[in-house]
């Protein structure tokens, strides 16, 4: 609402929202939740640790990393955190055979007649 604010009045807003405008204005007032705080902290760590892994971890490494950092944390609220993120773990093809046998063998023309 705070970026729509110069667009719309905040008693539109609301109204549209179906929230009361009291109930808006004891909300932005409110600190942050602590449960909203560690969420802001973790996804802050994980962002860290997958950037530094090149973007290769996914979220089992992360939770060592996590985990290795002093943090107590489960693997599925690492997952559900990168994909709230949109973190993607950056497959590497470098060790796989097959990805190396195609790129040495020369492509097969199956459309040729014998």
């Amino acid at each position: 609402m705070l970026a729509e604010k110069t667009n719309f009045t905040i008693t539109r807003m609301v109204r549209f929202l179906e929230v009361s405008r009291s109930g808006y204005y004891a909300w932005v007032g409110r600190p942050p939740s602590p449960a909203s705080i560690r969420r802001v902290h973790i996804e802050q760590k994980v962002t860290f640790f997958h950037g530094d892994s090149d973007e290769v971890y996914g979220a089992p490494r992360i939770l060592a990393d996590l985990r290795a950092d002093g943090e107590i944390i489960s693997r599925k609220t690492i997952a559900v955190t990168m994909r709230r993120l949109t973190l993607t773990k950056q497959h590497n093809t470098h060790g796989d055979v097959a990805v190396q046998a195609r790129r040495l063998l020369p492509a097969s023309n199956t459309s040729r007649r014998r």
